[in-house]
């Protein structure tokens, strides 16, 4: 995606709430070490879903809310969550998504051959029973749009209520963000630059 639907807003062209906004993302996790080079531009515009969400803040603080309790205030483990927004960035094909959490899978231990799996929609052989689940479920809501008895039933036990009822909330969230990258086509953030700050290679 490289051309954008909206006019990236800088800084200095932000209204009070809007502002507000925009300092919390930077603020917050997101805007801190690597991440920051993901989300902020050269020119203090911000990448991804988040300048479409300047345009609405109330509810851009409500959503980046969201987000960051899918983050933090979760039990489910980071590499399960990262394999099931890998399949719904996937399934959306949207590149920046993909790209991003490319990047945070490996550094969550994903292996290069689950993340290969998942690109050509095959099943990756996970050891952990919850990276497992994680792909079970998020496949079959992405594609089938529901989900059958034994899936829930063996996702249930593998992961607990609490983790599925997140894992869900999850995906649900992820295709919310990837229509909206698809919908407003934001420019691209540094991802190289990002990667090789943390000791990933790029260009993969």
């Amino acid at each position: 995606m490289t051309n954008s639907r909206l006019n990236p807003l800088t800084s200095d062209e932000l209204g009070d709430e809007a502002r507000k906004l925009y300092g919390a993302i930077l603020n917050g996790p997101r805007g801190k070490g690597f991440a920051r080079k993901i989300v902020l531009r050269d020119d203090s515009s911000l990448t991804g879903p988040f300048d479409a969400w300047l345009r609405t803040p109330q509810l851009g603080h409500l959503v980046e809310r969201v987000g960051m309790a899918l983050r933090s205030d979760t039990v489910l483990s980071a590499a399960a969550r990262e394999v099931a927004i890998l399949v719904v960035a996937n399934a959306w094909k949207v590149e920046f998504e993909w790209q991003v959490h490319l990047m945070l899978a490996k550094r969550n231990g994903i292996s290069e051959e689950a993340i290969a799996a998942i690109q050509k929609n095959k099943t990756p052989k996970f050891v952990d029973v919850e990276c497992q689940a994680a792909h079970g479920v998020a496949l079959a809501l992405v594609n089938e749009r529901k989900l059958s008895s034994d899936l829930y039933e063996s996702a249930k036990n593998a992961l607990g209520v609490r983790a599925l009822v997140e894992l869900v909330t999850l995906i649900g969230f992820y295709q919310m963000v990837s229509g909206m990258l698809e919908s407003f086509r934001p420019p691209e953030a540094s991802i190289d630059l990002a990667a090789a700050s943390i000791g990933l290679p790029v260009n993969q």
